[in-house]
């Protein structure tokens, strides 16, 4: 790591209304940024969406996401096919792949986010990073 250790939790996360193109609220915090982290890692997050939530379909051309299912029952949209997740589930979308996710149960549904550069964009970061 390149600041030393990162410790977080997901107290105080924000509210975020209409997440990827959609109406109603979730609740989402950021738990460790590219500037702390090394090894092509974008982000790490916390979500959740109440019952009946969305998290619109939408795709990342820069990054890969990993969503580990904390708690909850879904349904992620991959590329437009419909798959039931719940606690344990992992899911992996990779770049250009058009993904959501979906509350279908009657609890708040919470995930893990991982996202990491894909090898192209970790290289430019990396230049970048050394030009300055």
């Amino acid at each position: 790591m390149r600041d030393g250790v990162v410790v977080a939790d997901v107290s105080d996360p924000s509210v975020v209304y209409g997440v990827h193109g959609t109406e109603g609220a979730s609740r989402w915090k950021c738990l460790a940024r590219r500037a702390g982290l090394s090894a092509g890692w974008e982000a790490i997050e916390w979500a959740c969406l109440p019952p009946g939530g969305v998290s619109g379909e939408h795709l990342h051309t820069r990054t890969e996401e990993i969503y580990f299912v904390l708690s909850g029952t879904g349904e992620i949209l991959l590329d437009g096919v419909a798959t039931r997740v719940a606690a344990g589930s992992l899911i992996l979308t990779g770049a250009g792949v058009t993904h959501g996710l979906r509350n279908v149960g009657e609890d708040d549904l919470a995930w893990l986010v991982v996202e990491m550069s894909t090898p192209a964009t970790a290289a430019v970061l990396s230049e970048g990073s050394e030009a300055g």
